[in-house]
């Protein structure tokens, strides 16, 4: 993970680093986190890149387990990562900006149709397993209880 000076405009980015270690060597990753957000925000963004990954959004990496699902398109994929990172963030106690990004992609649509929803809930615990949140969930018990 690396930090960049994106303004307003650009909260982060993943790709894969093409070259690394040769051709039997595990994939490489990179990402990418805006440094002038706010940590809410950089947690949202690398909840929503790292979902990118795991739902196969790279192409397959049977290493991270994650499967090829690269032909989806564009608003899919968003819909899919932000919904990962919605659940990540939110299972957190954190409110991402989620609806109001996911609500741009859905607008008048109906690709929300074609959500894999147990690739989604899958990697959202993938997800929090990587970042060592799953056994800090705000969401373990009942509230009073």
């Amino acid at each position: 993970m690396h930090w960049v000076d994106a303004g307003d405009g650009s909260a982060g980015k993943i790709q894969a680093v093409p070259g690394v270690g040769g051709v039997k060597a595990a994939r490489a990753y990179r990402i990418a986190i805006n440094q002038n957000h706010e940590p809410p925000a950089q947690l949202a963004t690398i909840a929503h890149e790292l979902g990118h990954l795991f739902l196969g959004h790279l192409g397959s990496d049977k290493r991270l387990k994650a499967p090829s699902r690269p032909r989806l398109s564009l608003k899919q994929r968003e819909i899919e990562a932000e919904s990962v990172a919605y659940i990540v963030c939110r299972r957190d106690g954190i409110t991402p900006e989620s609806l109001s990004y996911l609500s741009g992609f859905m607008n008048g649509s109906d690709e929300g149709e074609l959500v894999d929803v147990y690739q989604v809930m899958r990697t959202a615990g993938q997800v929090e397993t990587i970042l060592d949140l799953a056994s800090r969930s705000s969401f373990d018990s009942p509230s009073g209880a």
